[in-house]
């Protein structure tokens, strides 16, 4: 028995060492992650201040005078199905937060984007207004590289932004909204 409390000892010290590098390095990664999501909200918000974009409907926007306290801009193109999906939950809390929140669509469709936006509007009732975005210069200021994408501004801050498909009548998500409409005089 003697002859095993070297090899037992040996093993407890060596589970130790690992349980303190995986600690460390989740650690680390997170606080790198949380860095590198300060970064790129940044830029969101650098751009949310200098964008001035022309609807479907040719409206002028410059997003930054907005009177609406929270914007929310909806990377979308026809062809994505994820897209598609979650335009009934969008629609719906377009409908529940008119008065305080503005939904941009930013359309990436290659080929025939005005065609394109009008057919998906009269099938999903989309009641916000979209952009058509061909050469992609708007999804490349936003670092948007996959659809859909969502970013969410209050008073031109990013308070959440959504990387996939995302259910907008969601109860966490629009407690969210619900908060920062708080603070709106």
């Amino acid at each position: 028995m003697k002859k095993y409390i070297p090899i037992l000892f040996f093993i407890m010290a060596f589970s130790g060492f690992l349980s303190t590098q995986i600690l460390w390095d989740n650690f680390h990664l997170n606080a790198k992650q949380v860095d590198q999501n300060k970064q790129k909200y940044s830029v969101y918000e650098t751009n949310f201040q200098a964008l001035k974009i022309t609807t479907t409907s040719s409206r002028m926007l410059h997003l930054k005078a907005l009177k609406a306290p929270i914007v929310i801009l909806n990377f979308w193109a026809s062809w994505c199905h994820p897209c598609l999906q979650e335009f009934p939950s969008l629609v719906e809390f377009q409908e529940k937060y008119k008065k305080n929140v503005l939904v941009v669509g930013i359309n990436g469709d290659e080929d025939d984007a005005a065609s394109n936006i009008k057919k998906i509007e009269k099938k999903y009732g989309l009641n916000f207004e979209s952009v058509i975005d061909q050469d992609s210069a708007i999804s490349n200021k936003f670092l948007i590289n996959t659809y859909p994408v969502s970013i969410v501004f209050f008073k031109g801050e990013v308070i959440y932004v959504s990387q996939k498909i995302h259910d907008f009548m969601d109860p966490e998500f629009r407690s969210l909204i619900d908060k920062a409409l708080k603070e709106v005089p």
